[in-house]
């Protein structure tokens, strides 16, 4: 599973949303990636994918939630038991 953050440098909760998210990739296999809107890829994904918030949550090319969960939420979003 390839899981993607979108960032922003001025946004006051991404921190606290990629620490969880790496908290989860600890707990289950999934490919990790923290993207910066700012950046090429990152413009593109926000792009096509028409996102208009951060942090956003990619899964396998599937926007699946916009803002900061706590870890329970995120594991039980990915179908972890």
């Amino acid at each position: 599973m390839k899981v993607q953050i979108l960032v922003s440098k001025w946004c006051p909760v991404c921190p606290q949303a990629e620490k969880v998210w790496k908290e989860a990739s600890q707990k289950m296999p999934m490919e990790l990636e923290v993207l910066d809107v700012a950046d090429r890829e990152g413009r593109e994904i926000v792009s096509n994918l028409r996102i208009k918030t951060v942090p956003a949550i990619v899964v396998d090319g599937v926007l699946k939630t916009v803002g900061a969960q706590p870890l329970g939420e995120v594991l039980k979003m990915l179908g972890a038991s």
